[in-house]
C-alpha cells in the first residue's frame, strides 16, 4: 500500500509529493491442521508407517505424538521426507516414541532427506540410537527385519 503526501517544501513546479510504502500488515499464524498433516498407513500385519508433511513445531507436536501413541505393531517406520521444519518438540516426540519402541521389544526407523530434518537429528544424537533412513523402501525393508524375537 502506498500513500502519496504532499511535502511542505516546493519546487518550481509546485509542492513536492513523495511517496511513502507501508509495510504489509503481518497476517496470523495458519492453525496447525495447515501447517502439519500425519497419515498412519498399514503397509503389513506387523508394520505401520506414519507420513508428515509439513512444520513439526511446539503447535504441531501433538498430532506427531497421537499418531505415534496407542496400540502399535512390532515396527514403525516415520517419514519425515516432506517435513519443512523439525523443531525441538518434534525431536522430542521422536525420541520418546524409539524409548517406548524399545522398551517394548519394537523395531522403529526414521526416513529423512532434507538437511535441516537430518541436521537436527545428528545434532541431538538422535541418530546414535535410532536408525535413519535416506528412503521409504530401505527403512520398510530393514525395519520389518529388524523385529525382535518375542521375550519367552
Amino acid at each position: 500500500m502506498t500513500d502519496r503526501i504532499p511535502s511542505t517544501r516546493s519546487g518550481r513546479d509546485g509542492p513536492l509529493v513523495r511517496t511513502v510504502v507501508h509495510p504489509e500488515v503481518p497476517r496470523p499464524r495458519s492453525s496447525e491442521d495447515n501447517l502439519l498433516e500425519v497419515r498412519r498407513i498399514r503397509w503389513s500385519e506387523d508394520l505401520l508407517v506414519v507420513s508428515a508433511t509439513g512444520e513439526i513445531d511446539l503447535a504441531t507436536a501433538g498430532r506427531l505424538e497421537r499418531a505415534l501413541w496407542g496400540d502399535l505393531p512390532a515396527a514403525t517406520v516415520l517419514d519425515l521426507t516432506e517435513v519443512t521444519f523439525l523443531g525441538v518438540a518434534g525431536l522430542r516426540v521422536i525420541e520418546s516414541a524409539a524409548t517406548r519402541a524399545h522398551a517394548e521389544r519394537r523395531a522403529t526407523g526414521v526416513v529423512a532427506s532434507t538437511r535441516p530434518v537430518l541436521r537436527l537429528l545428528h545434532l541431538f544424537g538422535v541418530d546414535a540410537h535410532v536408525s535413519v533412513y535416506q528412503y521409504l523402501a530401505t527403512a520398510i525393508r530393514e525395519v520389518s527385519m529388524a523385529v525382535p524375537a518375542p521375550k519367552p
